[in-house]
């Protein structure tokens, strides 16, 4: 039992997060029609419907709320099912979760990440911190390096360059690969956003 649990975990992965990320970006532009189609390749590629309500979840933050709900009504047509409530555990574990991803996706900038965002409002540094980072990317249901390429196809997506450039960097710092999180950067950019998504990814690479 404990052998196939560790194969199941490997299989997922190494599973292409392509349809994931294809549900991730119509989501965040609001196309339903698209993200419903994503929805049933990911089911098709034995994706497991946690793995999409992850990505739904994520949208909070890298799409705001209304793209978040409209997902989850979108999974709840196309998947059936009943999502469970995650024991998500006290602030300060918040915290500590937090602190810790946050530095392995930003690695020797994270002190200059907190200290710039701290100046734009304190309050936004300890929000990124604990609900970002702590509460949602900290989550189970998906491998951090997955997360952090459905980040790079939302920001991708939505046109925000200068955040793009530090998940860029923070997909191949969690283990995906250059060419995975180009992949996952050009899903994302649809027409209009393919010269910030181009220039970002100048940046992230020289």
């Amino acid at each position: 039992m404990i052998e196939s649990s560790r194969i199941r975990r490997r299989g997922s992965r190494s599973r292409s997060p392509a349809a994931l990320l294809a549900f991730a970006a119509a989501a965040a532009r609001g196309r339903s029609g698209a993200a419903g189609a994503a929805l049933a390749g990911a089911r098709a590629q034995g994706w497991s419907r946690r793995a999409a309500e992850e990505v739904a979840l994520m949208l909070v933050l890298h799409a705001g709320y209304p793209a978040a709900l409209e997902a989850m009504g979108t999974l709840a047509r196309i998947w059936p099912g009943r999502a469970r409530r995650t024991r998500a555990g006290s602030v300060a574990d918040w915290r500590r979760r937090g602190e810790r991803l946050c530095r392995r996706v930003y690695a020797a900038s994270y002190p200059r990440l907190v200290a710039n965002v701290t100046a734009l409002h304190p309050d936004l540094a300890v929000m990124m911190i604990e609900q970002g980072y702590g509460r949602v990317l900290s989550r189970p249901g998906l491998p951090a390096a997955t997360r952090e390429l459905v980040a790079v196809t939302v920001l991708a997506a939505t046109g925000w360059e200068r955040q793009l450039v530090s998940h860029l960097l923070g997909a191949v710092r969690l283990g995906a690969s250059r060419a995975a999180t180009r992949a996952a950067m050009e899903r994302g950019a649809a027409r209009g956003m393919r010269a910030a998504a181009a220039r970002a990814w100048r940046v992230a690479f020289p």
